[in-house]
């Protein structure tokens, strides 16, 4: 549990603003595919994967446990995950508003 991340979110953020995906359905991937697919990390004992996943595997169980075209979750729910999305969505938009102005 050495690695902090936060220190990707900057990267994960423009890859997400560089995308053909509006903020709804960027929301909806993060929610429906992403979340399901990770989630389970945060239980894992006795320490969670940080270096990250393998990339087959993890395309492979995203599509296992994907929600797509379901409701979102209740947010409230979800405190940590309602966390994370935030601070990825106002970065998304940030990289998106800079790169409409030229930068």
């Amino acid at each position: 549990m050495d690695t902090d991340p936060t220190i990707l979110l900057a990267e994960v953020a423009r890859v997400c603003a560089e995308s053909k995906y509006t903020i709804a359905e960027l929301e909806a991937i993060y929610w429906n595919e992403v979340r399901p697919a990770v989630s389970f990390n945060l239980l894992m004992l006795p320490a969670p994967e940080w270096a990250g996943f393998e990339i087959e595997w993890l395309k492979a169980r995203v599509l296992r446990k994907s929600r797509f075209g379901k409701r979102l979750p209740l947010k409230w729910l979800h405190p940590y995950a309602t966390r994370w999305w935030r601070q990825l969505h106002t970065a998304i938009v940030g990289y998106r508003a800079s790169s409409d102005d030229g930068g």
